[in-house]
């Protein structure tokens, strides 16, 4: 069995190589990158169809990095990665039956557990604190998403409209993106959700915020490999289940503890500022069981 030392220079080594594989080893490399906690549940054949590359393509990947194949990558990988996901099989095994859709709700919450506490384990590293420091620090934040992905691109948005100034959830149906483009790049930060198929707009525009000089954040799925070109500030997470849509539970684990950090970098004018939208909203709208204030506001009514 390889020392924990040798898995933690296999990771090294992915990322050090990554700009000299093939295309496929990319893919491949990127994969295993993003995904060392919950490449238990992987296998050689699993994984090329995922990726959409040969099964032998993978074998003769673990061979390049070393390894005999797949299995001896992955326990390799298991010494370093001792963290809950790889036992959550384990304790969730009466949870449901064996055989037909029991079996497959059963997968899909073990992949959705081990995902969020995934989530929670890339909150701890450096990458992610960078993320929150731009978000806390960006004069103007830029949020969008395509797709499916677009209602969760406005959670993330709204949540940090109420946390600080300078936040917009992008509108698209302008079909210009002025919003992002039209003003100075500097102290702007777009931050783009979407995961497989992605909008070829996503590309579009990380490619061209990065020519901008406008700081890109993408929060995706472990799959997309393009997005490396363009920026550093990626939070790749399993959106991989037995069900017939993609999970997004992961997606918003990272929305929550983005906008919970973002509050926590940013310090006491937050308190300051949700009271007072808090007040605006009870003034405007009101909420259940409050007594609302517009009447007061206003003056009584004419006749």
């Amino acid at each position: 069995m390889r020392t924990a030392e040798a898995s933690r220079d296999l990771l090294q080594r992915l990322e050090d190589s990554r700009e000299t594989f093939t295309p496929a080893e990319r893919t491949i490399a990127n994969f295993i990158l993003s995904s060392p906690d919950t490449i238990a549940f992987e296998t050689a054949t699993s994984i090329a169809a995922k990726l959409e590359v040969a099964p032998i393509t993978v074998g003769r990947f673990c061979r390049k990095m070393g390894y005999r194949h797949f299995n001896d990558l992955k326990t390799g990988l298991k010494v370093t990665m001792s963290r809950v996901p790889w036992l959550v099989g384990d304790q969730l095994t009466e949870f449901v039956g064996s055989r037909g859709e029991e079996a497959r709700s059963k997968r899909s919450l073990e992949l959705e557990l081990a995902g969020i506490i995934e989530v929670y384990g890339l909150a701890d590293t450096k990458a992610w604190k960078d993320i929150v420091a731009l978000l806390a620090s960006a004069k103007n934040v830029h949020v969008v998403g395509f797709q499916t992905e677009r209602g969760l691109a406005a959670t993330l948005g709204h949540l940090l409209q109420y946390a600080r100034e300078g936040v917009s959830v992008v509108d698209a149906s302008a079909g210009n993106y002025h919003e992002i483009f039209a003003a100075s790049p500097e102290g702007r930060c777009l931050v783009i959700v979407d995961i497989r198929r992605y909008s070829q707009q996503s590309r579009e525009l990380a490619e061209m915020a990065d020519r901008e000089g406008i700081a890109v954040v993408m929060i995706t799925d472990k799959f997309c490999e393009w997005i490396h070109m363009s920026t550093r500030h990626v939070i790749a997470v399993p959106t991989e289940v037995e069900l017939f849509w993609s999970s997004q539970v992961a997606l918003s684990c990272a929305v929550n503890l983005l906008v919970n950090d973002v509050i926590g970098a940013l310090g006491a004018p937050v308190e300051q500022r949700l009271e007072r939208m808090s007040q605006l909203y009870q003034t405007y709208s009101g909420h259940v069981g409050a007594p609302k204030e517009r009447r007061a506001k206003r003056g009584p009514r004419a006749g």
